[in-house]
């Protein structure tokens, strides 16, 4: 739309900024068509240059680059900040594969179509009314982008591990999209941790209350319950969360049989698998989560694969055995010691 006029009004009750505009912003992007590779991270992928809808002396605006998945009416955007006094901003491609992945593009070679606009958010510097929506947006530009797998890390030292970076659980964001899953087994209730980027001290995200997480300030984190763990940091909301998460075997194979307690496996940080060595004597083994069976995986072919609700697994001989399941491939082998 053309809005037509720019003009003031002032009443006794109120001053009221009202505005009008025969330039909207416009927004150009210097590529309609981008594949993304890792071997090219540091090279430029994009550059956006716009211009600034012009409002007047007594209001100001904040940009901003909104991203959204074709189709979507974006309903659910990736909203990147722009620089004030700036009109042009360049991603190189390891940052641009970034937000595409956080916008939640498919990793499986396939290109999907991306849409971009420019929104400004309007405000008084006088702290007048504003006649005009808040929200000011620019046309709409369309790209094709084929993105790349890219996993990024977090760690988590803490009391559970003598507050050492160097040798802290890992979590892991398998696409770069923000959100950062991993299992930690806490020995005591109220175990305090925090969360660092890298494997120092340099940097850590600590505690502002609740759930909330601010880098490089807070309180120690801290994990009410004892026990195994999964722990979910979310970077794009600032947040984290902890929730009982354990894997373990049950069967007639198994020290308890069918009945509870499980045997419960434990996490290895450095296979980002779960393990456990078991006595077991002949019989049949499955695998379930938080000792309940809403969650669980049997063998359906005894070929190592594993399938949701799958068929016992046969355990031919009695002896001390290794097992190592794989959550993330969802495979399992066992080892006879």
């Amino acid at each position: 739309m053309i809005i037509s006029f720019l003009l003031f009004s002032c009443t006794k009750d109120e001053d009221m900024a009202i505005v009008s505009s025969n330039t909207p912003a416009t927004l150009v992007t210097s590529q309609s068509s981008v594949v993304l590779t890792k071997d090219n991270a540091d090279k430029v992928a994009v550059v956006y240059t716009w211009t600034d809808p012009n409002y007047g002396p007594k209001l100001a605006f904040n940009n901003q680059l909104q991203f959204a998945i074709k189709g979507t009416n974006f309903a659910n955007p990736k909203t990147v900040d722009l620089p004030k006094g700036k009109n042009t901003i360049s991603y190189n491609v390891q940052d641009f594969n970034s937000i595409m992945l956080n916008l939640g593009l498919p990793l499986d070679g396939s290109t999907s179509d991306v849409e971009v606009r420019l929104l400004s958010s309007v405000y008084s510097l006088d702290g007048s009314a504003i006649d005009l929506p808040k929200s000011v947006y620019s046309q709409t530009v369309k790209m094709a982008v084929k993105p790349y797998a890219l996993i990024s890390y977090l760690y988590a030292p803490g009391a559970y591990q003598g507050w050492n970076p160097t040798t802290a659980n890992t979590l892991i964001s398998a696409t770069s999209n923000g959100i950062y899953i991993g299992y930690i087994n806490f020995v005591d209730a109220n175990s305090e941790f925090k969360i660092t980027p890298v494997r120092n001290w340099d940097n850590s995200y600590g505690s502002t209350g609740g759930n909330n997480i601010t880098l490089n300030g807070g309180d120690n984190l801290k994990a009410p319950n004892a026990g195994s763990q999964k722990l979910t940091v979310n970077l794009n909301t600032m947040t984290y969360a902890l929730a009982p998460y354990s894997w373990a075997v049950i069967g007639s194979a198994t020290p308890n049989g069918w009945n509870d307690p499980d045997t419960d496996l434990v996490y290895n940080d450095a296979t980002q698998k779960w393990e456990v060595t078991i006595a077991l004597v002949p019989g049949e083994i499955k695998f379930r989560l938080n000792n309940d069976w809403g969650t669980n995986y049997g063998d359906d072919g005894n070929n190592g694969s594993l399938e949701a609700g799958g068929a016992n697994i046969p355990i031919a001989d009695a002896g001390n055995y290794k097992i190592t399941f794989d959550e993330v491939n969802l495979t399992w082998s066992k080892t006879k010691l």
